[in-house]
């Protein structure tokens, strides 16, 4: 199904990610898909209060941050069957091929990976699987 920009404005977005730059880039990205309503976090912690503030339809959040990383905002996220955001899908974001990481994201219910940086045709494809189905 193709969409249009007005498809993807009446979605909510949470970018998790502790780097500026990286931050910045994807949503600009979001921005150019069609996506109007994007909320920021820098790590797992604040990605959590902003997941109860904004109650997304699909949080992109990277996998390496301090205090709180992805895998452990992840598990945080899923443990709480009723919480704001429990069954939100996530997609990693990740420069990791390591078996054992992607393994663990699985386990905690992961609905997706994006290699960063982010291409804006990966980011999209991912984002329409995963809105397909919401």
């Amino acid at each position: 199904m193709d969409r249009t920009p007005d498809d993807y404005a009446r979605h909510r977005i949470l970018v998790i990610e502790d780097q500026p730059f990286v931050r910045r880039t994807i949503v600009q990205i979001l921005m150019q898909i069609g996506f109007r309503s994007v909320a920021e976090a820098t790590d797992g912690e604040t990605g959590l209060q902003e997941c109860a503030r904004t109650a997304p339809d699909v949080i992109i959040c990277d996998i390496d941050m301090r205090p709180v990383g992805g895998l452990q905002f992840l598990a945080s996220l899923r443990s709480d069957p009723h919480g704001a955001c429990a069954g939100t899908p996530v997609i990693f974001l990740t420069n990791h091929a390591e078996s054992e990481i992607v393994k663990k994201a699985m386990a905690l219910g992961v609905n997706g990976f994006v290699v960063k940086p982010p291409a804006r045709a990966s980011l999209k494809e991912r984002l329409d699987r995963l809105l397909a189905v919401r």
